[in-house]
């Protein structure tokens, strides 16, 4: 009985320091793991695309606004001219637009990043001009005509930088709206005019008429004071796809100007033959500058190029652009 007792006594007193033993064997990340939250990526590489629209304040043909010119002369009655006039409603900023961009996220709220674009743009417009005189002298018509169609056309290719930032406003588990606010910088612009001009020419007596036909083909290239500069604003969403890619759509709004250096004649073809080295300095070239006096008792030099004051291209679109970002 005493040695039952006693057993009883031992037990009791061992089993617990035996299970404590057995407690402090199992570390402490076995019972009770640690909760790690994984750090956020800081950088989104952006790869983006869009088409754009242009404004009002955008280059246009203003003022040529002149869609054709008739002028019919008969006998010796006075001439009648018409002219039409067609309001230039498409400008420089239509178009295509692609590019990548690059961001930093500094906060919650805040990132700032480049964006790089390419972007082309043109224009174009026609104008038909004819031209008819009849003169009937003792019963022998005479009678000349002339029509021509003029299409002049403008062509930019820009590759713009865009240091911007970006303003998160709402924000929510799988998508957020943000504004965006930045800078425009522009090197080496590109911007190309170019003018075709088709004609035909009848003059004949009593319905007997000789015909010719001409045909001139005119490029210039504008230079653009480099570097040019404007600015971009916009609205947009981002939306998660996984977790490190993300879509977005944009609503830009962006204003550059170019300010011109000079424009030359680099193309004067007449019916398929070059004859650019036909025309002077003064002719192929024009300089823009501030200001500038002439004196009329002054012959000007046919070597050197023609100057008038500076004109500007302001370029103003607004376009919608869609991409994907990748988080790292």
């Amino acid at each position: 009985m005493k040695y039952y007792l006693l057993s009883t006594i031992l037990l009791s007193i061992g089993l617990p320091s035996f299970c404590q033993k057995i407690s402090h064997n199992h570390s402490s990340s076995e019972l009770s793991p640690a909760i790690r939250i994984k750090p956020e990526p800081h950088f989104y590489l952006s790869i983006h695309g869009g088409y754009a629209f242009a404004l009002g304040s955008t280059f246009k043909f203003y003022p040529d606004n002149i869609s054709s010119v008739s002028i019919k002369l008969i006998d010796n009655n006075p001439p009648v001219k018409d002219i039409d006039y067609k309001d230039n409603s498409k400008g420089l900023g239509d178009g295509v637009r692609a590019g990548i961009g690059l961001s930093y996220v500094l906060n919650d709220f805040i990132n700032v990043g480049i964006d790089v674009d390419y972007f082309k743009t043109s224009i174009n417009k026609l104008r038909d001009s004819s031209y008819y005189s009849s003169h009937n002298l003792l019963g022998n018509l005479k009678e000349v005509s002339y029509d021509e169609q003029d299409k002049m056309s403008y062509e930019t290719s820009i590759l713009l930088f865009s240091p911007n930032i970006t303003f998160k406003a709402i924000t929510r588990q799988k998508f957020f709206i943000y504004s965006k606010l930045g800078a425009i910088v522009i090197y080496r612009p590109s911007t190309i005019q170019r003018e075709d001009i088709n004609g035909n020419y009848s003059k004949g007596r009593q319905g007997n008429f000789t015909d010719s036909t001409i045909n001139i083909e005119k490029r210039y290239e504008w230079g653009i004071r480099d570097p040019a500069f404007g600015f971009m604003c916009g609205i947009g969403g981002q939306a998660k796809v996984t977790e490190k890619i993300r879509a977005f759509a944009e609503l830009q709004f962006s204003h550059i100007i170019f300010k011109e250096r000079n424009r030359v004649l680099t193309n004067y073809i007449i019916n398929g033959n070059e004859m650019i080295e036909t025309l002077s300095q003064s002719e192929k070239e024009i300089v823009f500058k501030t200001d500038y006096k002439t004196d009329y008792n002054t012959i000007t030099n046919p070597d050197e190029p023609s100057v008038a004051t500076y004109q500007k291209f302001p370029i103003t679109y607004a376009g919608l652009q869609l991409g994907i970002i990748y988080r790292f």
